[in-house]
């Protein structure tokens, strides 16, 4: 079952969402294709004192209970969009409806393309880009420091997927 989410918005991260944070990246559904998400509290409290207001981290807000987190990373001309959604939310349109107020803002940036990076495993991540008319562009893998020993199949694999900023995709949620 899908709907049009209405009554939602993002608002920008601070340190009262800490605990939700916590709770988000804690979620074993949540992080399966997600490694290297903070699930250190203290970390997260510095990560989020360093956020500036060239940052873009948001809590996804459904009336006023928080479903999950987003970002778009802007880099020069370009923007990476990320989000997590909290799994009683997964399949509503919530997903969908935040991929496209993150264009719009990638829009109102003037940034000429987004891309967004999940795993070949994510097949509901991989639906919605696809679509929202990202294409895939490349296959990698995801590496932190101590995976540099370890065989290929032992790596986290990626898809990236690209999409170039388009005039028109307006959604009924807002930022606030």
């Amino acid at each position: 079952m899908s709907f049009q989410p209405d009554n939602m918005a993002l608002r920008e991260i601070n340190e009262q969402d800490i605990d939700t944070l916590m709770e988000l990246t804690g979620n074993p559904d949540v992080i399966k294709y997600l490694p290297g998400m903070i699930q250190d509290r203290k970390y997260a409290e510095k990560w989020i004192e360093g956020l500036t207001s060239d940052d873009h981290e948001y809590m996804i807000l459904h009336g006023d209970t928080i479903i999950g987190e987003c970002s778009l990373t802007v880099r020069n001309n370009s923007g990476e969009i990320g989000l997590m959604l909290f799994p009683e939310h997964w399949r509503h349109g919530y997903g969908t409806e935040t991929v496209i107020l993150l264009m719009n803002m990638a829009k109102e940036l003037r940034l000429q393309e987004v891309t967004a990076v999940t795993s070949p495993k994510n097949e509901a991540c991989i639906g919605l880009l696809r679509k929202l008319g990202f294409t895939s562009q490349a296959i990698g893998w995801m590496l932190n420091e101590g995976d540099l020993d370890k065989d290929l199949d032992q790596l986290f694999s990626t898809i990236v997927f690209q999409k170039e900023i388009q005039q028109g995709e307006e959604s009924n949620a807002k930022r606030v």
